[in-house]
């Protein structure tokens, strides 16, 4: 920093004059060559605080004319007090919203007071800003309002965290505007994308695709396991078997009886839905589905897996479920809970290791996310 030969002798004199002859004109020219001087980075620390005292006194002016001048020959200096900065964005919009769209000096901290007051324009002029953090863009999606959630996801600069991404779906995830300016960003998280893909209309899936570069068969494969989720989730009533062997009747007459739906019907306890479902792909009686179910031996459940057609990399899944099921039982629980959910989904990726195959890793992330709580969002 240098110091320009009689900065201080011409910050006194504006200062005397200001004092001598008060008037609007004067205390806004005053506040114009102050804060271009503290803007131009060429005072003394003495100066500085010399200059900062003048215009935390104009920033109190009862005249908009001359907090209007300070505002604007200030919005670019990074050494404003907190509590003057703070002023400016608190005043009225005239003055603050171009200061709070490019000041510098505005620390998140300041920002998140501005957010706090509920001006929505001063909310939009935040998410206008070059760089808006996750801290500050939580804060703006927090409320809950379209305008300013548009507004962020507009912004390529506002960096935007994980769970923010979720709450604008929980909230805002039927508005088509704010699906599109989703799918436009240029990074999104995986389970953001899988839920995009899940809700939005077949042209936004075509864009989001298109967009991300993501593969066609794994997004019709998200789709369709979005779809067994839902299903599952209306099932959760059944209690005789024959509503059981009804409904995975019809569910095969419609081509939804999948290997995925019997493996989600089995972590989740739904043993009913699991015999009738291979009862009705082997084309036996729901009986003797369920005698060959408890049968270890290789004319047991070995054998009505093959019948049923499930594919032969996803039988030890099964199988360890099984026996998950099995102690369960033999333990006098009738019940099931979350820690039966757990004990089923770390044996079978214990099984697994790393050579799980994707439907399956996909399937038991999902299970895993929505039943132990392991993702804060709801609806997954």
């Amino acid at each position: 920093m240098s110091n320009s030969p009689g900065t201080s002798t011409t910050l006194v004199a504006i200062r005397d004059r200001m004092l001598v002859s008060p008037s609007v004109g004067v205390r806004a020219d005053t506040a114009k060559q102050v804060g271009s001087l503290l803007s131009a980075d060429v005072l003394t620390k003495g100066e500085r605080r010399t200059a900062l005292a003048i215009l935390e006194t104009l920033a109190k002016d009862v005249e908009q004319q001359v907090r209007y001048a300070l505002a604007r020959h200030v919005e670019s200096c990074v050494v404003l007090s907190s509590s003057l900065a703070r002023a400016i964005a608190e005043d009225v919009e005239a003055i603050s919203l171009p200061f709070i769209r490019v000041a510098p000096a505005l620390t998140d901290a300041d920002l998140l007071a501005v957010i706090e007051l509920g001006d929505t324009a001063k909310q939009l002029a935040v998410a206008g800003r070059e760089r808006v953090s996750e801290r500050v863009t939580d804060a703006l999606v927090a409320t809950g309002t379209s305008s300013v959630v548009a507004a962020v996801l507009t912004n390529a600069g506002a960096a935007v965290s994980e769970p923010s991404y979720h709450k604008i779906m929980d909230t805002l995830g039927g508005n088509e505007t704010v699906q599109s300016l989703m799918v436009e960003r240029s990074l999104l998280p995986l389970t953001v994308t899988e839920r995009l893909i899940q809700s939005v209309s077949d042209a936004l899936r075509d864009r989001l695709i298109e967009k991300h570069a993501l593969p066609r068969d794994w997004a019709d494969d998200v789709v369709g396991q979005a779809g067994e989720r839902a299903l599952m989730q209306g099932v959760t009533a059944l209690r005789r078997p024959s509503d059981a062997e009804g409904l995975a009747r019809h569910l095969d007459s419609q081509g939804k009886l999948s290997p995925t739906l019997l493996m989600r019907a089995l972590c989740l306890g739904d043993i009913r839905l699991f015999r009738a479902g291979m009862a009705v792909r082997a084309r036996i009686s729901l009986d003797r589905a369920a005698r060959l179910i408890e049968d270890r031996g290789p004319l047991g459940f070995k054998a009505l897996y093959d019948k049923a057609g499930l594919p032969r990399e996803l039988f030890r899944a099964y199988r360890v479920a099984l026996d998950v099921v099995g102690e369960v039982r033999r333990g006098g629980n009738e019940g099931w809970d979350l820690n039966c959910v757990r004990r089923i989904l770390d044996r079978v990726t214990g099984e697994y290791d790393e050579a799980c195959p994707a439907d399956l890793e996909y399937l038991l992330s999902q299970i895993s996310h929505r039943m132990l709580g392991r993702s804060e969002r709801p609806g997954y």
